[in-house]
């Protein structure tokens, strides 16, 4: 019985950590895509799995390694697009700019 309630004691604990790692953002689909709430998300999953590692907790370790990865990876994926979205406009001004010899004049990334 005091297994069961040091369990729920421990996944309560790490469920209020990670609560307390969103700095008080709501779950919403505006903040939800913005990538440096999935930064700050994977940075509170990282901490969450260090912590599980120091006191040699190895499900607070695997739930915060869990959501790390998850949470970086929503991250790189919607920086990839903001990078992609930034690109587009830029060739959107060259075509605008200089007609059918925008390619001329384009140079990728710069």
């Amino acid at each position: 019985m005091k297994t069961q309630v040091r369990n729920k004691t421990l996944v309560l604990g790490t469920l209020g950590v990670l609560a307390s790692t969103l700095g008080g953002a709501s779950f919403n689909r505006v903040e939800a895509q913005s990538k440096n709430t999935w930064k700050n998300i994977a940075i509170g999953g990282a901490a969450v799995t260090g912590y599980g590692l120091v006191k040699k907790k190895k499900n607070v370790a695997i739930i915060g390694a869990v959501g790390t990865a998850y949470a970086y990876s929503r991250y790189n994926s919607k920086r990839k697009k903001e990078a992609q979205a930034a690109e587009n406009r830029r060739i959107r001004w060259y075509k605008a700019r200089y007609g059918r010899n925008w390619r001329t004049y384009y140079k990728r990334g710069v």
